[in-house]
């Protein structure tokens, strides 16, 4: 007997065996595995409610900037909860356009990712973790909207109002509230995703057919498990999140955020990511992300390989393992989005 717990946790992973681990020997196969792991997984995150709140939504500012228009949009995604969002829209632009949804990760929420500084005012010089990744979406001609995820920002619970300017946030508090009801906030945010989604079908002037979404971080974790859901997401790029539980979540202290009870009796995260396939999907990770470490992306990555070659799909995976640390790439995820929307 040891008095210590590490051999009692290795060898708890070691013995479990994920029900959805993906196995599949031919596509009908395949269509089951994709069927089951969504509908487990779903029930995990504490469900999505049968009938859906009218959205309502409403412009609350608007700002002409040089190449692009920012708009910042209010709408509703579950009853007595509402989100705030930003869209850029390009300057000029005729038609239809495809849009990507783009969502932040740890910080002072949507502001980073379209070039503003927590106060408002716009930023300068350091363009932080984030990269402005929604601006450089935006002047690539795509509409972007960016939703404040739940527990950041604007949307921090009135006890924290005062502090995301410092990169606080309300995780804790949401999360362990909800997880009393079984509930999670992955799952309260990847509904809200799709709630955005939905805003997006509403506006005339977004090819609604060629939708695309971008997360880091902890908006990785939204972009990917909102890809592997719905099936409106054409092409996602998920950058900095990528990688086994085993060697990230379980490894190193994260974000209660990042936990959903159960999951691994079903999947490791590749298998969850690889419901996206066959669509076109980019993963970024950092060769020096602490957090997301390089070899747990790489493991989970030969996974997703694994999956898309089965379904010949290849050519629609691809990864951007830069020299960097846990931050944006951009190098090739832009003109992903390009080729594909």
């Amino acid at each position: 007997m040891a008095l210590r717990p590490d051999d009692f946790l290795e060898k708890l992973y070691a013995s479990n065996k994920p029900q959805y681990s993906f196995n599949a020997k031919n596509v009908s196969e395949w269509k089951i595995w994709r069927d089951n792991l969504r509908n487990a997984f779903i029930e995990l995150l504490g469900g999505f409610p049968e009938e859906k709140v009218n959205l309502n939504p409403k412009v609350v500012e608007q700002k002409e900037l040089d190449d692009h228009i920012r708009q910042r949009v209010v709408f509703n995604t579950l009853e007595d909860l509402e989100m705030i969002a930003y869209v850029l829209i390009p300057k000029n632009a005729n038609g239809k356009l495809p849009a990507v949804v783009a969502c932040h990760g740890h910080g002072y929420g949507s502001k980073d990712v379209v070039g503003l500084n927590f106060d408002g005012t716009e930023k300068s010089g350091d363009p932080g973790y984030e990269k402005n990744f929604g601006l450089e979406l935006v002047r690539r001609g795509f509409i972007v909207v960016v939703p404040e995820l739940l527990g950041f920002g604007d949307r921090t619970l009135d006890e924290d109002r005062l502090n995301p300017y410092k990169g606080e946030n309300s995780c804790y508090k949401i999360s362990t509230n909800l997880l009393l009801y079984g509930k999670t906030i992955a799952g309260i945010r990847v509904y809200e995703t799709m709630r955005t989604i939905d805003y997006l079908f509403t506006r005339s002037d977004v090819a609604v057919d060629r939708i695309g979404c971008m997360g880091i971080s902890g908006g990785g974790l939204v972009c990917a498990f909102t890809s592997a859901i719905d099936e409106r997401i054409k092409v996602s790029v998920i950058s900095c999140y990528l990688n086994t539980f085993k060697d990230s979540i379980m490894a190193i202290r994260h974000c209660i955020d990042n936990y959903i009870p159960g999951i691994l009796r079903y999947a490791e995260m590749p298998d969850i990511v690889g419901m996206i396939a066959p669509r076109p999907l980019l993963i970024e990770a950092g060769l020096y992300d602490h957090i997301f470490p390089i070899h747990g992306a790489r493991v989970a990555f030969e996974k997703l390989e694994a999956i898309y070659s089965f379904l010949g799909a290849r050519e629609k995976l691809e990864s951007d393992f830069f020299e960097g640390k846990h931050e944006i790439s951009g190098r090739k995820a832009y003109d992903w989005f390009v080729r594909w929307l």
